[in-house]
């Protein structure tokens, strides 16, 4: 039996946390489906999306994990941090609480991902 076909070059696992609500499964859906969806389903758990782009000559496989950022969720969340290559940390613009969050946020990343994983924060709605 012969082994299927690489589609890409480089294959990279993503990470988007923070709050419940900030909107980081409508993130998803707009990159890899180019859709918005304006009623708010709740994650639960974890969820991800595969999208393959193109940058210099390179398809890239982009594999986003959205998860869930309720507190219930974490023992289930955390265990997906390692092995992610960057982590997108999403707080509301206008929900403070969830920018006071990003310390907690950022605490998790360091007791569970691989220190060297890249991370963004970002602002949404």
């Amino acid at each position: 039996v012969g082994m299927a076909k690489k589609t890409y070059d480089l294959l990279f696992k993503l990470l988007l946390i923070g709050d419940s609500g900030v909107g980081k499964t409508c993130i998803l859906f707009r990159f890899s489906d180019d859709a918005f969806h304006t009623t708010f389903i709740s994650t639960i758990g974890i969820d991800f999306k595969i999208n393959t782009i193109e940058l210099k000559g390179k398809k890239i496989k982009l594999q986003i994990w959205d998860t869930a950022g309720q507190e219930r969720f974490h023992t289930i969340t955390t265990s997906y941090y390692r092995g992610a290559m960057g982590i997108m940390l999403m707080y509301d613009i206008t929900n403070s609480k969830s920018f006071d969050n990003i310390a907690k946020w950022l605490r998790y990343i360091d007791e569970h991902a691989n220190e060297d994983v890249e991370k963004m924060i970002l602002g949404n709605k």
